[in-house]
């Protein structure tokens, strides 16, 4: 009886362990180490599964939390899309949790760059700033 018990064991441990491996980020918009013109409108993550996101933040290079306004979600898809506030030039840090089907939280990490948008030169020619 106990090498049954055992043996139960392993196999659910073995299945789970195989389920949440194949359960991940695939894409994300900004993209994992991306550099950027000027702010990203959204913040876009595919999964390949279908999951529930229920934690998402977003850090400067200091640290500091950019508020969002992300709230869990209730509803599972492998794709999400989250309006971005305007943000500065800096080094940003997404922190993602997503929850799957079998209730296993799974969390991750990605960064991506934002630099200053490049002014149009027609834009600095009105303004006397540049040559002709």
């Amino acid at each position: 009886m106990k090498i049954i018990k055992i043996l139960l064991v392993l196999v659910t441990f073995i299945f789970s362990s195989v389920a949440i491996a194949h359960t991940g980020l695939t894409a994300s918009s900004p993209a994992n180490k991306g550099v950027l013109q000027g702010s990203p409108k959204v913040l876009e993550l595919s999964f390949n599964s279908s999951v529930r996101l229920v934690k998402l933040t977003l850090h400067d290079v200091k640290g500091k939390k950019i508020n969002i306004g992300f709230k869990p979600r209730s509803v599972s898809s492998t794709q999400f899309a989250i309006a971005l506030p305007e943000l500065m030039s800096s080094n940003y840090s997404v922190n993602w949790m997503i929850m799957g089907e079998d209730v296993h939280k799974m969390k991750g990490t990605f960064s991506f760059m934002v630099r200053p948008t490049v002014p149009d030169t027609d834009d600095l020619k009105q303004n006397g700033l540049a040559n002709d």
